[in-house]
């Protein structure tokens, strides 16, 4: 038994679908975790856009089930005893703790830098700090206490084997891979004879879109995943060298949601021709990211059915890594690239690394 115990301080953004997740799995899992460890992790603050909980010395158990309790569902933390106004978070920062980012905001960033000029350690499931342009990009993606592995690919280790390929000298040359479930099951559903507004219903229905479809149907996700991927293989691309292929027509950015959703009929025509055109080449369309260092494209892509990225199915990713020693066959990474448990599960597994790198 590990008798030598270390405390670590946590501080959440967000309790939503990751992190509400990431909390039941750190309080399930604490004792498990302090004896294969030595980390005790302990929760000393949970904040939203409401304000937040603070306890110098972690917060009850009574406390984080009440705060799971009032988020479920997208509610807030607003009602809850003890509350503290958000502009109070600067203060609970401090040398050793751990924030993790479990928003997908962009008004994080100043907080994330207060953070490791306090001497936190900082995880991200946020991908919108590092996707934005290189210059404020850069400090975050390059400091030593920042980690970011469920950016891309939810739990699969797709950062750390980049990291692992230029660390030993390896140089990456091209990155490709399907990195959307929610657009690789809209791919299925298509290849299934499935009209597309009734296969982006049915995706919305099930919860695998967000409640505007053009959120991910923009293809702006996976820019951004691309960005994060290409920049951790070294290249400092910025996001107008993507060409970006939206799955719906300009004409249709304007409208309601459900009026978006009544229109998307017209689209389905163009999309059986789609479909029956790579079909007729023995092909498969696939939401595809390729990236070198000049530059990328993302969009809906033919494929060969019996190759990797045609063999995928629903909200499986794929990412292959290409590099002067893996060449002419990448090496590739393949699994499921969403799903609230194995993403909140790759944030607890970066909180352990950042938290052992911290203590050397």
């Amino acid at each position: 038994m590990n008798r030598n115990i270390r405390e670590v301080p946590i501080i959440f953004l967000g309790l939503g679908n990751i992190g509400g997740t990431l909390l039941r799995q750190i309080l399930e899992t604490r004792a498990t975790v302090a004896e294969r460890t030595g980390l005790r992790l302990v929760p000393i603050a949970v904040a939203d856009v409401s304000g937040l909980l603070y306890a110098a010395d972690g917060l009850p158990e009574t406390t984080l089930s009440a705060a799971l309790e009032a988020t479920r569902g997208g509610g807030t933390l607003a009602a809850l005893p003890g509350l503290r106004p958000l502009s109070a978070l600067p203060s609970v920062l401090r040398p050793g703790a751990i924030l993790a980012d479990l928003t997908a905001s962009p008004k994080t960033v100043p907080t994330l830098h207060a953070a490791l000029n306090a001497g936190c350690g900082v995880v991200l499931a946020n991908k919108i700090p590092l996707a934005g342009p290189w210059a404020e990009a850069a400090p975050l993606m390059t400091h030593p206490y920042l980690r970011y592995e469920v950016t891309v690919g939810a739990g699969l280790p797709v950062i750390e084997t980049e990291h692992y390929l230029r660390d030993t000298g390896d140089c990456i040359t091209l990155i490709e891979g399907c990195v959307s479930g929610t657009l690789g099951y809209l791919c299925a559903e298509l290849e299934r004879g499935v009209p597309y507004s009734q296969a982006v219903a049915q995706a919305r229905a099930l919860g695998y879109t967000e409640p505007d479809p053009r959120d991910d149907l923009s293809g702006k996700d996976v820019a951004r995943k691309a960005l994060i991927l290409a920049r951790t293989a070294g290249w400092s691309l910025e996001e107008q060298q993507l060409a970006v292929e939206p799955l719906y027509d300009k004409t249709l950015a304007s409208l309601s949601v459900e009026a978006f959703m009544t229109a998307a009929s017209t689209l389905d025509e163009g999309y059986v021709a789609r479909v029956a055109e790579a079909q007729g080449q023995g092909k498969v369309l696939r939401y595809v990211a390729r990236v070198t260092p000049e530059g990328g494209t993302v969009g809906l892509t033919a494929v060969e059915r019996d190759g990797p990225l045609g063999a995928l199915r629903g909200p499986g990713n794929y990412i292959a890594l290409y590099t002067t020693r893996y060449q002419p066959l990448p090496l590739a990474l393949s699994g499921p690239g969403a799903g609230r448990e194995v993403t909140a599960a790759g944030v607890l597994g970066d909180i352990l690394k950042l938290a052992r790198q911290m203590a050397m």
